[in-house]
């Protein structure tokens, strides 16, 4: 008893760190949390006192569904669905049976009752199941955050209603419908082929409780399950209103290139102005000429840090508004360079946090090149991965910009 609970403690552990990696790493597989929505087919089969596989046969059913849910993260997500689907039933080893139209059941026929044996009958089901299921990809607690394949292991509890008919040589009997409380799961590995769109291939079982669905009364089985397997399609409702990040620099760089902005000459003209004047009661005109990159050199205390949000490297409006004053500073005074170095958080593994901050410090220059910016004046342009000495997560998430030294 002892060594019993001592492995499920540990299962529960491992589990437990699991699922908190797993929520840790919410990059996801180029998807965020969200709904979710899909159609799923396949076939049935079913398993009472009579059953589709058989000795001499097997009743091969269809079945399709839909379902939609939520994404809570690359572990998790939630699940509801609504399927219908039939198959047909014969006997097994049963043969020697005999029903009768009123349902009991003996060895031989009965004198005076109309009936058919086990092996002349058929037993044709159709069902529907409204089900609520919890999805957990265990792959994710291995792989990379950029994985596109999956294997998920979902519980399910669902209602299933069953309706069946008899069918045998002139004879047919059908039967009230039957509600049944159905416990199950199923399995599937899927892949995502497209950023919004996911392919699984699935199988599952459903236990029903109460009568046997077929209608034939209990002898020696206890069975009373239901068999799928099938495809499902679902599509993932991402957020696309939001452009996409910048990974490549000389995308960046080419994409800008029209600099009309830089000749707006007016700015350029009057900023430096009040710069110049500040450092001339001591110099003359020459040496102000001179001394003026210094001027600019005590501006790095003012230049702002750009942050983003977690696992990300697109900017907000509002952090996007703080390279308009860099721009202006740098389009009044053409010589001062910049370095453009990004950092994230510890959250994740060292060679994603690595691509994700040059992916920030990209998208930094990109937006500053947009501004007029001639790109040969950006560099270099870095991403140095996690920072470790930051005050907490939020600070480390950040672009930083700093001029360079003259020489």
């Amino acid at each position: 008893m002892m060594k019993k609970t001592t492995s499920i403690l540990m299962l529960l552990a491992m589990l437990a760190a699991g699922v908190q990696t797993a929520f840790a790493q919410t990059d996801s597989r180029d998807y965020e949390r969200g709904w979710f929505a899909g159609l799923s087919g396949g076939t049935s089969f079913g398993q009472a006192t009579f059953r589709s596989i058989t000795e001499s046969k097997t009743h091969v059913g269809a079945q399709v569904g839909i379902f939609g849910g939520y994404q809570l993260s690359r572990l998790i997500s939630v699940e509801a669905l609504a399927t219908m689907g039939g198959q047909k039933q014969t006997s097994l080893d049963c043969d020697p049976f005999w029903l009768a139209t009123d349902g009991a059941f003996t060895f031989a026929p009965v004198l005076g009752k109309q009936g058919n044996y086990y092996r002349d009958l058929e037993a044709k089901t159709r069902w529907m199941r409204f089900g609520l299921q919890a999805n957990f990809d265990v792959l994710s607690l291995i792989t990379k955050p950029t994985c596109k394949w999956s294997v998920t292991l979902s519980p399910q509890l669902s209602a299933v209603t069953t309706r069946t008919k008899h069918l045998a040589t002139g004879y047919e009997q059908e039967f009230d419908r039957q509600w049944h409380l159905g416990l199950g799961g199923q399995a599937a590995v899927g892949y995502r082929v497209a950023q919004y769109v996911g392919l699984q291939l699935y199988g599952g079982i459903t236990c029903l409780t109460g009568d046997r669905f077929d209608n034939i009364p209990k002898y020696c089985h206890k069975s009373n399950f239901i068999y799928e397997a099938g495809l499902k399609l679902s599509y993932h409702f991402g957020k696309k209103g939001k452009a996409a990040p910048i990974v490549e620099e000389s995308a960046a760089i080419t994409e800008p290139k029209p600099q009309p902005v830089v000749e707006q000459k007016p700015v350029v003209e009057e900023m430096p102005a009040p710069v110049v004047e500040k450092a001339q009661p001591v110099v003359e005109t020459a040496a102000v000429e001179e001394k003026k990159p210094e001027v600019v050199e005590t501006a790095p205390a003012d230049l702002p840090a750009i942050s983003f949000a977690n696992n990300n490297s697109r900017l907000t409006q509002k952090e996007a508004d703080k390279l308009d004053t860099v721009s202006e500073m740098m389009k009044a005074q053409p010589d001062v360079t910049l370095s453009i170095v990004g950092h994230a958080s510890n959250t994740g593994s060292e060679d994603y946090n690595l691509r994700l901050t040059q992916r920030r410090a990209n998208t930094v220059k990109m937006l500053l090149v947009r501004r007029g910016i001639d790109g040969s004046r950006l560099k270099p342009v870095v991403g140095r991965g996690i920072d470790r000495d930051a005050a907490d997560s939020k600070q480390a998430r950040r672009v930083e910009l700093i001029i360079n030294d003259k020489k």
